[in-house]
């Protein structure tokens, strides 16, 4: 298994301190996909500094880019993702995370069927863009106080197998999980569609400071043979501190369960 760490750029060095494998960036803020190159060019060369490979990007699209709803511009939506692809894989990317919780919202009134047709033909987008640079999309469930679609690991199942797209998956994320009080045996349904995985613990802080179940969590995810990437994905209070703890926590937790 490999351990990662959702930040910025300028964490890198610590997390390469600690003993992660891997950092994990964000599409919105690190690719700045409508960013033009010769502007992007100072970000690009900061991440290729960094000492350890972003290997997966999260944050997939602003708000403001709607997916769903009457206001879609299928062509900006298409151009980003596209160029966010390209950018991502040419710094050695493996998965593009889609949560984009504002961006994926059912508008009020707005037919939640047609939505989902939506959801379907965008991760399809997505995931042309990502078979072209061999990468993956990996669709996060998010909590129901941070959206109002996709809200389980069955129903990100659900979108992935209705796209049937090879390079279109999913993601489970154990805070979700736990807000949505979704049962963990709901992972079984993920084996061969999981693409990666986003952990934290109780009030969303870091790895080990909490009651989540990850020993129920981690052998779940050995049942169903999953062995790719698990990144951290919480609120710190002291970076340096508790980016070694939370790896120290993972290592023994996983070798346990």
């Amino acid at each position: 298994m490999r351990f990662g760490c959702c930040t910025t750029i300028e964490n890198a060095p610590l997390v390469a301190e600690a003993g992660y494998d891997f950092i994990e960036l964000g599409v919105f803020r690190d690719l700045r996909p409508e960013t033009p190159d010769e502007e992007w060019a100072p970000v690009r060369a900061a991440i290729e500094a960094m000492p350890l490979r972003p290997a997966a990007f999260n944050v997939m699209l602003p708000g403001d880019l709607k997916i769903t709803g009457p206001d879609v511009d299928a062509e900006r939506v298409q151009r980003y993702v596209n160029v966010a692809f390209q950018r991502a894989a040419a710094l050695g990317g493996e998965v593009i995370v889609f949560g984009s919780g504002g961006a994926r919202a059912v508008p009020e009134g707005f037919p939640r069927e047609q939505a989902w047709e939506q959801l379907i033909q965008f991760a399809r987008w997505a995931g042309d863009a990502a078979q072209a640079v061999g990468m993956q999309v990996a669709i996060e469930p998010l909590n129901r106080g941070e959206t109002n679609i996709i809200n389980s690991v069955t129903e990100a199942l659900e979108l992935a197998k209705a796209v049937q797209h090879p390079a279109v998956k999913v993601l489970a994320d154990l805070y979700h999980v736990v807000v949505e009080d979704e049962p963990i045996d709901h992972l079984q349904d993920a084996r061969g569609w999981l693409a990666h995985v986003h952990v934290a613990d109780t009030g969303r802080r870091y790895p080990g400071s909490g009651s989540y179940p990850y020993p129920n969590f981690f052998g779940a995810l050995k049942a169903i043979g999953y062995d790719l990437r698990i990144s951290v994905e919480c609120r710190w209070e002291d970076f340096a501190t508790e980016c070694r703890a939370a790896l120290q926590f993972l290592h023994e937790a996983w070798t346990r369960a």
